[in-house]
């Protein structure tokens, strides 16, 4: 079973990372992911929830002294910050004052002293016994227990003012970065946040509001304007324009009457509708999204995995390196104050809170800016994935196409009379390419009897009191009249009498933008682009000489698909991608390295098989996604030289004595605070 905790409390990035590794050693725990930047917390285990939690709260209490797991749906008391904000504001300005007079007054240093030291233990107070809370339970590299150790040898050493200003400056710092990272997670979280929590149920004439838990298939809804669609269904009454941006990412709205099949999540601008619904809510579009987007965040991209492998072995590599700054020097016969004061300052530097913070972030960012723009993306993996396609197929049916027939083109010596004969016999039938003749050509007032539909072969009937006959080169074949189809196409052949008045080809044309697509991919660097499908020779090489395609396949069952993406993947420098609607190709988008589905928002088929979904099936999302992933792991790469950068920088220059202690915690808070405003910018494209 999965459970959802929400955190409470919980304000050290690295300290999560601890939390979560500490859950997943757990006996009975199969699973166990803390997203930082969404305060939730993901567990699969065959224990009950109770039990769960009476395992996962100790080590949060061990690790985190105050952080809370809440089961979800249930209220989380909001954390007051007012005493912190109080004490720390108090603090600062004593120690302003204090600092001034000793620049420009004349006062007593004993009593200055006093001062700074009663700064130090009440801006430091609850740092300290967090301190000493880790060295109980053998937590010797926590944040709390490296600043204690660095003020309290700073006071050791007799620098009172600095050590105040040290806690001090870390007090106003946490303010700032949980305010900074608790703007940011409302932030990222408005990008996905659609469910309505109340419904407008009409029974018997009489509206009330439930939640959408409450509501059966068929019951009648009401939508209002402004409101978002909370359930899907069909809308019986009313008209309206619907904001689908947030599903499809398309910013033209569309308009609604009756019969239109509404998903949940879309906008109602207008008008007053009401539908009927057809699906549970578990089971409709929004919350399936909704799923996928909350559990995005357990599925790390390796970048992500690497930040939580290197800040476990920063800070011990930084802590070691205060160890020798400290004895070498000393060893050397150099001054022990002033090198003990920059060991201490190297303390101050070894938590890696910005690094740890600033990656999830960003990448949650990415995939928030992502859906927005109509394109899911199941995990940071995939996010990242995107950025190293080196080969991308296509399957050509419903992706590639429109999976549709269109008239292309007729032949004949009338014009005028075979479209008036082909209609008045197709317009009886439902197939598929009768219902894009019917679509192409008018509609004629012609007399019609004794229609009848022949399977695999066309139509014969009476039109205006002649035998007229329309189907396939077969049909006509065995009517004695010897015909061809064009190369290529598909063709529907009409007689009228005894006479063969010629033919009408269709076939399945590209999408508007497939060739633009295509160009584009190749722009971002994708190496091979090629098309899998299962219709004949001729028609693949007309689609791929059509859209500059490097090679395709044809003539393919979806066996043949499997074993033709496995070559494709032994083949490719990087990432090998399959594009399918998402119906049919299952298992290839399963088997590609990165799975693109272009199937509808909604199509358990499409939520299940691929890892990234492109809603309405517009292929041009594809390099729009590609973009995104680009544009995001290039912040993400430059939030880690940021961070990393600030930290060394600064520690040379401590090793110069250039650097004193509070100038590193400056520096510290300002890296967190700008690679978090930094992530901030993957949020658009």
């Amino acid at each position: 079973m999965r459970f959802r905790f929400n955190i409470e409390g919980l304000h050290c990035a690295n300290c999560a990372s601890k939390i979560e590794r500490a859950i997943r050693k757990e006996d009975g725990i199969a699973y166990a992911s803390l997203d930082f930047t969404r305060m939730v917390l993901t567990v699969r285990s065959d224990m009950d929830e109770g039990e769960v939690l009476s395992i996962i709260q100790p080590i949060a209490d061990r690790i985190e002294p105050g952080t809370v797991f809440v089961p979800e749906g249930s209220d989380v008391e909001e954390g007051s910050h007012r005493w912190e904000i109080i004490r720390t504001a108090s603090c600062t300005v004593v120690f302003l004052i204090a600092f001034l007079i000793e620049m420009f007054g004349d006062v007593d240093h004993g009593v200055l002293s006093i001062v700074f030291l009663a700064v130090f233990v009440a801006a430091g107070a609850e740092t300290i016994v967090d301190a000493f809370r880790g060295i109980l339970r053998g937590d010797v590299f926590g944040e709390s227990f490296l600043m204690s150790v660095a003020t309290i040898g700073a006071v050791i050493i007799g620098q009172y003012a600095e050590a105040a200003a040290v806690m001090v400056l870390f007090s106003i710092g946490e303010l700032i970065e949980d305010y900074a990272v608790g703007s940011s997670r409302r932030r990222i979280s408005a990008f996905s946040d659609m469910t309505p929590k109340l419904v407008h149920l009409e029974k018997d004439g009489t509206v009330t509001d439930v939640a959408p838990n409450d509501v059966k298939v068929g019951d009648i809804i009401v939508i209002r304007p402004g409101e978002r669609v909370p359930l899907d269904g069909t809308v019986i009454d009313g008209t309206t324009e619907l904001d689908t941006s947030a599903l499809t990412g398309e910013s033209v709205p569309v308009s609604v009457t009756s019969e239109y099949q509404v998903l949940s999540g879309s906008l109602n601008t207008t008008g007053t509708i009401r539908i009927e619904v057809t699906k549970d809510y578990e089971d409709s579009t929004l919350s399936h999204i909704m799923e996928l987007m909350e559990s995005a965040g357990e599925r790390k991209a390796q970048s992500e995995r690497f930040i939580t492998r290197f800040a476990r072995a920063y800070t011990p590599t930084v802590c070691a390196l205060a160890l020798l700054v400290a004895v070498i020097p000393i060893a050397l016969g150099m001054d022990a104050e002033t090198w003990i004061y920059r060991a201490l300052t190297f303390l101050v530097l070894s938590c890696p809170c910005a690094l740890v913070i600033s990656v999830p972030m960003t990448i949650m960012s990415g995939i928030g800016c992502a859906s927005s723009n109509g394109i899911l993306v199941k995990g940071g993996n995939y996010l990242e994935m995107l950025s190293q396609i080196d080969t991308m197929a296509f399957d050509k049916t419903g992706t590639i196409t429109n999976g549709r027939f269109s008239v292309v083109g007729t032949e004949s010596f009338d014009d005028d009379l075979l479209a008036r004969t082909i209609v008045s016999l197709e317009s009886h039938s439902n197939h598929p390419i009768a219902k894009a003749i019917c679509g192409h050509f008018p509609q004629y007032d012609s007399v019609v009897s004794d229609i009848r539909e022949i399977p695999g072969k066309g139509m014969e009937g009476v039109v205006d009191g002649t035998k007229a006959y329309a189907g396939n080169a077969s049909f006509m074949r065995d009517l004695g009249h010897r015909v061809d189809d064009p190369e290529g196409r598909t063709s529907v052949h009409v007689v009228l009498g005894d006479r063969y008045l010629g033919h009408v080809e269709l076939m399945d044309v590209p999408k508007d933008e497939a060739r633009r697509t295509v160009e584009e991919v190749r722009a971002l660097g994708v190496r091979k682009v090629t098309m899998l499908t299962g219709d004949k020779d001729s028609v693949a090489r007309r689609f791929s000489e059509d859209l500059s395609l490097d090679a395709y396949v044809a003539d393919m069952l979806p066996q043949d698909k499997l074993t033709a993406i496995e070559s494709l993947i032994s083949d490719a420098n990087g990432v090998t991608a399959f594009v399918g609607d998402g119906i049919n190709d299952g298992p290839t988008l399963r088997r590609a390295d990165l799975g693109i589905s272009m199937g509808q928002m909604g199509s358990d088929t499409a939520m299940e098989a691929s890892d990234i979904i492109i809603a309405g099936g517009d292929l041009s999302r594809i390099p729009l996604a590609m973009r995104i992933s680009r544009r995001t792991m290039r912040i993400l790469k430059q939030n880690i030289v940021l961070s990393l950068g600030i930290k060394v920088g600064i520690l040379v220059l401590t090793l110069l004595g250039l650097s004193e202690m509070w100038g590193a915690v400056i520096g510290d808070v300002g890296a967190c605070m700008l690679a978090i405003l930094n992530s901030l910018r993957a949020l658009r494209v």
